[in-house]
């Protein structure tokens, strides 16, 4: 279907996508280090200065209403939940955000409920992977 949604496809910000992210990991205070690493290595990959972004991002950062496609917002908030749920725990305010963004990026509260269901997934599915490579070592 080649020039369906065409107006829902502009281009995403690639600083906009690290400062949300950035504000996610802001809104919990026991998130660390393997957040902010998460972050960074997202920001090295997109040609983004994590450094800046650091400095200018506070935790109250809002966007606007951004025209983006719905595989680009459903990649940021699936980001967003992963470095929100990497402490083992998704706190109220970091669920606000993400449901604030989600708003903001037209996806539906019942696609990133989904969504949070399927980065919980994929977190079991990374664990019994580093659990095949690492051997039975009852053996």
């Amino acid at each position: 279907m080649p020039g369906a949604n065409q107006e829902n496809t502009a281009e995403f910000d690639r600083g906009t996508y690290v400062k949300m992210l950035i504000t996610i990991a802001r809104a919990d205070r026991e998130n660390g280090p393997a957040e902010y690493r998460f972050i960074r290595k997202q920001a090295i990959q997109m040609g983004v200065d994590y450094e800046q972004m650091l400095r200018e991002t506070d935790k109250d950062f809002e966007i606007g209403t951004h025209k983006v496609s719905r595989l680009t917002a459903l990649r940021v908030l699936k980001d967003a939940i992963m470095i929100a749920s990497m402490d083992g725990f998704f706190t109220l305010p970091e669920k606000q955000k993400i449901y604030n963004y989600s708003e903001k990026l037209d996806i539906p509260r019942t696609d990133v409920d989904r969504l949070e269901i399927l980065v919980g997934h994929l977190k079991d599915l990374d664990q019994r992977w580093k659990e095949l490579v690492a051997g039975h070592p009852d053996e």
